[in-house]
């Protein structure tokens, strides 16, 4: 696709709502858990889109809890567009059957591809409806699969070049024309020129968020990160820019990702 299929997100979104699962499936949705993935595994289906199907409807179910702090239509939009992205593609062949289960994945140089709820969230938080995102930390390409599917254009920046490689090669292969992976810093590289973005998502924590993200941002924009003073104690914050001078800053939930590196790099007491 040259773009992201807005009629077919919201046709996506309306066969969620009304739902199919049955007595055995709703079974399977109250064992997507985290202390429970090798039970889920064994008795979930064997079809990835079933998984899927399952993933997202423990997510949803899961979210509710978030429901004062994200927009449910918000919430929505995030798990349409991840019904449309097979994130069984964005790992390890050798590890694709663990795809759907409540966990984040390995997938080199000790980077993860996030735990599928915290994808979720951070989607549904930055929630760009058809515009430009600013996605920070590739990975396996993943969440700007996702956010592909909600946006007009994601551009998404790896500071890794073999993960930034693999990614913009498997998001061609899956026809993403409207995602453009490159490689570098994002806060040093050029990409934050101000009043550019509608979201930002960065899927790698500091313990403060960068000044050339906020200023990035249109007024209107939001931008959703992990911030903490250590990996072990993150929050995943939303940050919203109301006008030229002024933002406004909430906390979503706790969270633990991989550390941002670079110049946004954590950083650490004296």
């Amino acid at each position: 696709m040259k773009g992201p299929k807005l009629g077919y997100l919201a046709d996506t979104i309306a066969d969620l709502q009304r739902g199919s699962t049955t007595d055995a499936g709703r079974s399977l949705v109250d064992l997507w858990r985290e202390d429970a993935k090798i039970e889920w595994l064994l008795q979930a289906p064997a079809d990835a889109r079933q998984r899927r199907t399952l993933m997202i409807d423990a997510i949803r179910s899961r979210m509710q809890a978030l429901a004062d702090r994200i927009d449910p239509s918000a919430i929505a939009r995030a798990l349409g567009a991840m019904a449309l992205v097979p994130r069984e593609r964005f790992v390890c062949p050798l590890i694709d059957d663990f795809a759907y289960l409540p966990m984040p994945l390995a997938i080199g140089l000790e980077q993860t591809i996030s735990h599928p709820e915290l994808v979720a969230v951070l989607a549904g938080a930055a929630d760009p409806r058809g515009g430009h995102v600013l996605d920070v930390g590739t990975g396996s390409g993943y969440q700007a699969a996702v956010l592909g599917q909600m946006a007009a254009r994601v551009t998404s920046v790896e500071i890794l070049e073999p993960h930034a490689r693999l990614a913009q090669r498997r998001l061609a292969s899956l026809g993403y024309g409207n995602i453009d992976v490159r490689v570098g810093d994002a806060v040093a590289m050029g990409v934050c020129t101000p009043d550019t973005y509608d979201a930002i998502v960065v899927a790698a924590g500091s313990s403060e968020i960068p000044l050339e993200f906020l200023s990035a941002l249109k007024p209107g924009g939001r931008l959703v990160m992990p911030v903490g003073p250590s990996q072990d104690d993150e929050q995943l914050v939303l940050a919203e820019r109301l006008n030229a001078t002024q933002w406004r800053q909430s906390t979503l939930r706790p969270a633990r990702f991989v550390p941002l590196t670079g110049k946004g790099q954590r950083q650490t007491a004296q």
